[in-house]
């Protein structure tokens, strides 16, 4: 069938955050506007001051969709209206004259973002799979596709980040340069393992959640139900502002408990509905069942219609902020309904203030896929205020990624890495000498604050030029074929007949699919592309 090509004001293209170009965009929209809302006293993170960032902040244009310009010619894709944070020179790399200095070394701080936010790519997925397929409406933000799709590389020691590194050289328009692959691994926790979990659902009732957004958000909650064991407890709650408590705070008999099965089946569509008022009700029975040291968490599950405040944001990110041996309570974003209705910038925002994931489930293998299957790494944290940088040898400099700041986006400072879970980061390379020692060495060290204690924290690899060039390579070219793959998905919504972008996903592809022969992920990538090419 035909591909419907469309974009959204929020899937604007950005020089320097080309998915194809084998570098990983950034981005996220609030969608907030200002107003105000109360705020709850915290009981998992009181904190009253509002987040600071880490890294920079970000910017949002007001650029609206972009159609042909009736010349025949592609057209320029607009600049994003999406948060971008920005790689950082180190202070000691300055003056820029002395960059590519044959004895000096180059540190880099990454632009670093949370390793479950996955709500762009399936949502992607399922607007290409449907009986009319369309890009109409879907947020393409390739940095989510590259925590999406599965990089096994290892696992940290328990209570610990691990670094791990490919690099593969290449030659583009410009001359030579080299792909970097950095991963931040978590550590293994199992579900018998991890803490007792205390879990809110917060289901938005507003009339456009009636039909398959409702049937989806049962399908949801069914699956968050079925990984609840003895020691958890669980409330639900509604968007109501009239009656919101659906159940109080209970302890589960384990999986699938009756009284849980059955507040959500007879929860219904209808009457008023504002996340102001969700939230409110949500972190009221949250303090209620509240444990210092276990997993305290508040899922929101909404086809993204409502409108976040700037006053709701900030108080996820409070609500979320982690003090030792006083973890915060976390917000789980989840997106549900048909993918042509569906908008994620809530459900996005929600998850950036939050400190949580966001997703987005379409069908019910997806949430089995994303809620039931990642479910300790949905809902666990091993860090936050997560840190990367990168020190390069002489002789070889980094194409930074991200722009300069205008708008600060609430809760991006708190970059969290969960338990099974990694952080992939994807940059370019340039040399910058004529002989380039490739004795030098690529280091990544990483920062992080213990998710429990509060105690800071510090890891760091090192791997020589050599060491790397001539090491695997499997994941760092699967990691290209992810982001041609997003670049196509962008290139198509712009201009229909955008057949390079496509090509050279084709091209990536086989190159991956060459050192991964039965990556099932790389053959659902198969199928993408082959849609877009559907007459």
């Amino acid at each position: 069938m035909a591909l419907l090509a469309g974009c959204s004001s929020a899937a604007g293209l950005d020089e320097g955050q080309g998915g194809g170009s084998g570098t990983d965009g950034f981005g996220d929209s609030t969608g907030a506007e200002t107003g105000s809302a109360s705020q709850a006293d915290s009981a998992g993170g009181n904190s009253t001051e509002e987040p600071t960032g880490w890294g920079s902040t970000t910017g949002a244009d007001e650029t609206g969709a972009v159609s042909s310009s009736g010349t025949g010619e592609e057209p320029s894709p607009p600049p994003s209206d999406e948060a971008s944070p920005s790689d950082e020179k180190d202070p000691q790399n300055l003056p820029e004259a002395d960059l590519c200095a044959a004895d000096e070394t180059t540190a880099w701080r990454l632009a670093v973002r949370d390793a479950d936010a996955m709500s762009s790519p399936a949502h992607a997925r399922q607007a290409m799979l449907g009986p009319w397929p369309s890009l109409t409406g879907v947020e393409v933000r390739p940095w989510e596709f590259l925590n999406y799709y599965t990089f096994a590389y290892p696992l940290a020691p328990p209570g610990q980040l691990l670094a791990g590194a490919q690099l593969r050289a290449s030659q583009d328009d410009l001359g030579d340069m080299f792909e970097l692959q950095v991963a931040v691994r978590g550590p293994e926790l199992t579900e018998t393992e991890r803490p007792s979990l205390h879990l809110t659902l917060a289901l938005d009732n507003s009339g456009s959640m009636a039909g398959k957004a409702l049937e989806l958000l049962k399908s949801a909650s069914h699956v968050l139900a079925s990984q609840l064991r003895v020691g958890d407890s669980v409330a639900v709650v509604s968007w109501d502002q009239l009656d919101p408590v659906l159940l109080p705070p209970m302890m589960v008999s384990g999986p699938n408990d009756a009284k849980l099965l059955k507040a959500i089946d007879e929860f219904t569509v209808g009457g008023a509905a504002e996340l102001t008022q969700a939230l409110s009700a949500a972190y009221a029975v949250a303090d209620q069942q509240y444990v210092p040291k276990d997993i305290n968490r508040v899922v929101f599950i909404s086809d993204g219609g409502a409108t976040a405040t700037q006053d709701d944001l900030l108080q996820l990110a409070q609500r979320a902020a982690d003090e030792p041996l006083k973890t915060g309570i976390h917000a789980i974003a989840v997106g549900v309904g048909d993918p042509a209705l569906y908008r994620d910038d809530l459900i996005n925002a929600i998850g950036v203030a939050g400190a949580g994931p966001s997703v987005y489930v379409g069908s019910q293998e997806a949430a089995e896929n994303q809620l039931g299957k990642r479910f300790v790494g949905l809902v666990g944290l091993t860090a936050s205020s997560v840190d990367v940088r990168v020190t390069l040898p002489p002789g070889l400099q980094l194409e930074a990624m991200g722009s300069a700041p205008d708008v600060e986006v609430v809760g991006q400072d708190h970059v969290t890495a969960a338990p099974n879970d990694r952080v992939v980061l994807h940059r370019r390379l340039r040399p910058c000498l004529a002989d380039l020692d490739h004795n030098g060495a690529i280091v990544v060290e990483i920062g992080w604050t213990d998710a429990v204690t509060g105690e800071p924290k510090q890891a760091s690899a090192e791997w020589k030029l050599t060491e790397l060039l001539s090491g695997d390579t499997a994941w760092v070219a699967k990691g290209e074929a992810v982001l041609a793959y997003a670049e196509a998905l962008r290139a198509i919504q712009y201009h229909a007949g955008n057949t390079e972008a496509i090509d050279t996903a084709w091209e990536q592809l086989k190159a991956a699919k060459t050192a991964l022969p039965d990556d099932q992920e790389l053959a659902e990538i198969e199928q993408m592309l082959a849609a877009l090419q559907e007459p």
